[in-house]
């Protein structure tokens, strides 16, 4: 297994020097010059597609940049699509945009029974108007060394699992742009993809990269922070969902790191989450009703400071050695073979697992929906996270099924889910009100108003959300 780490030029020299990994060290290291130059036509047509051309001691090849359909895991080094190209079939004229100039030093390590390769790569990513230092660390060797040597170094030094390529690290100094997002959203399977263990393994590096990448925004002020937020929740969602529906396909072993550390990531995006919507949302809706309330504005200052100090207390977690072991875990989990079901008979195929999945929370979904208009709230917010459930299992095996129904039962689906988001809105504002002092603390009015704001909304939502379940129920199926 090959798997990259991003450190500083300087956390990279340190490394070096670690007594843990020269201890270890079987032989003496070598060290070398790199010099890498990345090429692209002024309009910049490669990166367009995702693709990059480099060039190294003299050897061409064209690389990806960027994913595009296929699977590209977080931690792995960069596809090559094209050892040696005909510069004939690429855009004209190609020109130098940035160049990698450093020095790269490899060294061996003994982890028990097995060796790990250690690189360590440190220099200047240049370009015409600009440059900086960065550093790189390459692991190659057994999974279960490789893990262990990732966890040792990230328990020395602060690394990350980089969410670019230094390819486009490199473009992006040389555009003044940031590096566009691997991936956003909700995972799509590659065309012709058959293997259950696969499916898992591109799901999870998909949405850990969408994990970290919003990570690093989950602090900017505004909007921007907040979108962030919404989109690490989401994906934490749906990657412990996948790893509900891919069980009977995983050595159940290998999931409990992941499961402990994408629960503990939920807990601490939750509470940020849940004050982003009252304070944006439904502080608001009240707000248009009441102009000008100054005990509804002073609840709405209060909300805003906790608002703050969780979110402060967000960043915290993110920026701690927990979450980067966390990212190294679950980039680790993504590209490694072990977890693997291994036995004499094949796991059944994708079609066919993935059918069954949808049967069963379909069937599930709509057992528990039945008497609809009968159901109290907690009963409600069983059927809510079932409609999730079922959801985000449709959405990881879109690419499986006939478009038209598929999407058809997302929508659906997915209008039923909004109508008990709100009943679930009214539900979490109530515990947030209790925060603030509840109905008898010194914001008891403004807590009256906003609960019987909501209590009326819910009476509101009841025949929507019946009418909601009727139009998912009465649908045909479209896996069978």
């Amino acid at each position: 297994m090959e798997f990259e780490l991003t450190a500083t030029s300087e956390a990279v020299t340190a490394l070096g020097r670690l007594k843990a990994l020269t201890s270890s060290r079987d032989g003496r290291p070598r060290s070398q010059s790199v010099k890498i130059v990345w090429h692209d036509s002024p309009e910049h047509a490669l990166a367009v597609d995702g693709l990059i051309l480099s060039e190294q001691r003299g050897l061409w090849r064209l690389e990806r940049m960027m994913p595009g359909s296929g699977t590209w895991l977080p931690a792995q080094p960069p596809p090559i699509v094209t050892e040696s190209p005909d510069h004939a079939t690429l855009p004209a004229p190609l020109a130098p945009l940035a160049a990698f100039e450093g020095r790269r030093t490899s060294s061996v390590h003994r982890f028990g029974d097995t060796s790990v390769t250690l690189t360590l790569k440190k220099g200047i990513l240049r370009t015409v108007a600009a440059e900086r230092p960065v550093g790189r660390i390459l692991l190659d060797g057994d999974e279960a060394a490789v893990r262990s040597a990732a966890l040792l170094i990230a328990d020395a030094i602060p690394v990350a699992v980089p969410l670019s390529s230094l390819a486009a690290d490199g473009i992006a100094l040389a555009t003044g742009r940031p590096a566009a997002p691997r991936h956003r959203g909700a995972p799509v399977l590659p065309d012709g993809m058959a293997g259950v263990p696969d499916a898992l393994a591109h799901i999870i590096g998909h949405l850990t990269d969408v994990i970290l990448a919003n990570a690093a925004h989950a602090n900017e002020p505004g909007k921007t922070g907040v979108e962030a937020v919404h989109q690490m929740r989401v994906a934490v969602r749906r990657a412990r969902s996948a790893l509900s529906v891919f069980r009977p396909a995983v050595e159940t072993s290998a999931l409990a790191t992941i499961t402990t550390g994408l629960r503990a990531l939920g807990h601490q995006l939750g509470p940020s989450r849940d004050w982003d919507v009252f304070v944006d949302e439904t502080v608001p809706a009240i707000r248009e009703a009441l102009p000008g309330d100054k005990r509804l504005e002073r609840l709405a200052s209060a909300a805003g400071r906790r608002r703050k100090e969780h979110r402060t207390a967000l960043t915290g977690y993110l920026g701690s050695n927990a979450f980067r072991t966390l990212a190294i875990e679950l980039a680790w989990f993504a590209a490694a073979a072990s977890w693997h079901v291994t036995s004499d008979t094949e796991p059944a195929s994708l079609p066919a697992f993935s059918a069954a999945v949808l049967r069963n929370r379909w069937k599930k979904l709509v057992a528990q929906g039945k008497r609809m208009d009968e159901l109290d709230i907690p009963g409600l917010h069983g059927v809510r996270l079932r409609a999730k459930r079922a959801r985000y299992a449709a959405e990881m095996f879109i690419t499986l099924y006939p478009e038209k129904a598929s999407h058809r039962f997302i929508r659906r689906l997915s209008l039923l889910q909004q109508s008990l988001g709100v009943l679930n809105d009214g539900s979490v504002a109530t515990h947030l009100l209790e925060e603030l002092g509840g109905p008898s603390g010194r914001h008891a009015y403004a807590t009256g108003v906003i609960v019987g704001f909501l209590a009326a909304r819910t009476g509101k939502m009841r025949p929507r959300i019946v009418q909601a379940f009727e139009k998912f129920r009465r649908q045909d199926t479209y896996w069978a």
